[in-house]
């Protein structure tokens, strides 16, 4: 027989293979967030804000808060990103572990206890399951919880105990069955099934005396208590509520089922986010197992501890298998503890009813079974599923390889993100991929500058050594042409951890003061002819309000154009300090100095509330001239305004103000 100290000490190692099996390469596996788990940090990070409500709607969808306020605690210790906010779902798991150790340990013995424990400790369901950030990771957690209080509670073995269970296992259990509403649905079965094993301990009159029964109302008492809350919002936003979720069943319920029990022993969870496609949840000897487990369970059924197992099979299950996209691994979650202990229960019965002398070799094939499932989840967990193509862009992984690079490798540069995403736009269920890169990171400190590349380049301080990080796959290729020899001077870093061609180290120096000295001698620049002062040409730099200057252009539009074609203009800025958040540039085509523009663009192609003192900007704009657009000489104006107040920044000479723009060339257009 298995003593205690003995299974103790083989729940320590199992508890240890765990614990690397889910700490290992936490902040890189998986490689990023998915679309859910997105939804479930920004519920986080609202709830951070002080926004905390009992459902959040997700366009006519409902989530519940509880899993949000305990990421919210737990990151506010720990930091936000990957690694911030998995850490939560690791230390639930490692306890799911333990309180599966105890509740198969209580019910079923030690052997049961730790068999159960190993299959939950190796299985790659589980290890993925608490990696990931979701509510349902904390249902193992709940149904384990709640189902030990209640064998604590309540007298499974049929026999009245040497010293009654106390007030605090029944609070215990109120209080879990009150905080599960705010988790899940499926608190609405645990708790329906938690109220039957109940009824069943008292019409079976069976070691319950009456301080137990008045112990079980306190329970009953401290759960409407904490549910009340919850029960007022769903009256009050029904749609929103888990009870209209928890019917959201497949229309083909048979076929669903069938998929389910299929997921679980033949071809698992078809979805790369939860599963590596083609592995079943459990393999075929752990399954025979299970099912022995599940015949010794039918066969105690007038047992209360085969009972309350049995209640939790028949009220968890059909749920868990008929969901609409069954087999659903993340809907298998609260089943997984039961699994579990099917599989100790089994384990457990067989070991017993061979004779004294085979026992040894059972235990070495339970060893080796173990040791089996292990290896089978590392090499599916660290190689195959890692390198899946379909698992690595539901997951963004681009863009978490490179918030990893940021986190820990990357030099301490001044670093300018490439990405067409310039100006933020946050829509109600989707972001956009800087904001996606900034949930990822782990360093907040981490000052980052935006740019859209295709028709932009920030030279960080003035052109010292920066680094550029490109988010789009293309970004690299995709490069502003007229921008491109500024890339080529740097290097690009090869790195088996980021994607190729998504990271440029270069330092601009020398490059920026060359080009700025030949600015000063080859661009001449005049001020508006209605300005009052000198009209006279003049060198840059030439100051603006707002804290930007304007350092010059480069000629690199033609003589001549005609209708339809696009013109490109290269400018070069300074940042003097704080620019305005809403600062845009304008270029016009003027064919009269006096009269409106026969064309324009006002691009916006950096981040301007990102940009710091010395800071310099490169910005093309392209201007298409209009097909009705007539023959003759126009002229080339640039300057800035601030968006919101549509006010023009003002140009100084020295400290005299000399309008609100600069001319800077001519084109010749001709039909």
């Amino acid at each position: 027989m298995l003593g205690n100290r003995l299974s103790y000490a083989v729940t320590v190692v199992l508890l240890l293979i765990a614990a690397v099996l889910r700490f290992w390469d936490l902040s890189t596996l998986p490689p990023g967030l998915n679309a859910d788990e997105i939804t479930d940090v920004r519920i986080t990070e609202t709830v951070r804000e002080g926004r905390i409500e009992v459902f959040y709607d997700l366009g006519g969808y409902g989530r519940e808060s509880g899993y949000g306020i305990a990421l919210a605690a737990t990151t506010t210790l720990t930091g936000a990103g990957l690694f911030g906010y998995r850490i939560l779902s690791v230390f639930v798991g490692m306890l799911t572990l333990a309180l599966v150790y105890a509740l198969g340990t209580r019910l079923y013995g030690a052997l049961a206890g730790v068999a159960a424990t190993a299959l939950l400790a190796v299985n790659m369901g589980h290890v993925i399951l608490t990696r990931g950030i979701s509510p349902e990771m904390l249902l193992p957690l709940f149904v384990t919880a709640v189902l030990l209080a209640l064998a604590r509670s309540l007298p499974v073995y049929g026999s009245r105990p040497y010293r009654e269970p106390n007030a605090l296992s029944f609070a215990a259990l109120g209080v879990l069955l009150g905080l599960g509403f705010y988790i899940h649905p499926l608190s609405f079965i645990v708790t329906l099934l938690s109220m039957t094993f109940i009824a069943y301990m008292v019409l079976k009159r069976s070691a319950i005396t009456r301080r137990v029964i008045s112990q079980t109302w306190f329970a009953v008492v401290i759960l409407i208590v904490i549910a009340t809350p919850y029960l007022i919002s769903s009256l009050q936003a029904p749609v929103l509520a888990g009870a209209s979720r928890l019917l959201d069943i497949a229309p083909r319920v048979a076929n669903a089922f069938v998929n389910g029990l299929g997921g679980l022993f033949i071809y698992g969870d078809p979805n790369p986010i939860h599963n590596l496609p083609g592995r079943p949840l459990l393999d075929l000897v752990s399954g025979l197992f299970l099912v022995l487990g599940l015949i010794t369970a039918l066969r105690c059924w007038k047992q209360s501890r085969c009972v309350l197992l049995l209640l939790a099979l028949l009220f968890i299950t059909p749920l868990a298998l008929i969901t609409t996209a069954s087999p659903d691994f993340p809907a298998l979650s609260g089943l997984l503890p039961l699994l579990a202990l099917l599989f100790g229960l089994g384990i457990s019965t067989v070991f017993y009813s061979v004779p004294r002398n085979l026992r040894p070799i059972m235990a070495v094939g339970l060893v080796i079974l173990t040791l089996f499932n292990l290896q089978w989840t590392v090499r599916d967990l660290f190689g195959t599923w890692q390198r899946l193509p379909a698992m690595r862009t539901a997951y963004d992984a681009r863009i978490g390889e490179l918030a990893h690079y940021l986190d820990s490798a990357a030099p301490n540069l001044p670093t300018v993100v490439c990405t067409e995403d310039v100006r933020t736009v946050i829509t109600p269920l989707e972001l956009d991929d800087t904001l996606k890169l900034a949930l990822m990171m782990e360093r907040q400190d981490l000052r980052l500058r935006y740019a859209n590349c295709r028709e932009a380049l920030i030279l960080s301080q003035g052109g010292e050594a920066e680094q550029i990080i490109f988010l789009e796959p293309d970004g690299y290729e995709t490069f502003n042409p007229f921008l491109r020899d500024w890339l080529e001077a740097g290097e690009i870093v090869e790195r088996d951890d980021i994607p190729p061609r998504s990271v440029v180290l270069f330092n601009a120096t020398g490059m920026l003061a060359n080009r700025a000295g030949a600015l000063m001698t080859t661009a001449p620049i005049a001020f508006a002819p209605e300005a009052p002062g000198d009209p006279t040409p003049t060198a840059p730099p030439i100051r603006l309000g707002g804290n930007l200057a304007f350092l010059g252009y480069e000629r690199i539009w033609a003589d001549e154009y005609r209708p339809g074609d696009l013109i490109p203009v290269l400018t070069y800025w300074r940042v003097d300090g704080s620019l305005p958040p809403d600062l845009r540039l304008f270029t016009h085509i003027l064919g009269d100095p006096g009269a409106l523009p026969a064309a324009q663009n006002d691009p916006v192609s950096i981040r301007a509330d990102r940009m710091l003192a010395r800071d310099v900007f490169l910005q093309v704009s392209y201007i298409q001239l209009p097909f009705s657009i007539r023959a003759g000489t126009y002229s080339i104006s640039v300057g800035a305004y601030e968006e919101n107040a549509d006010t023009r920044l003002t140009v100084f000479d020295g400290d005299q103000p000399r309008g609100t723009r600069l001319f800077i060339g001519q084109i010749t257009v001709r039909r």
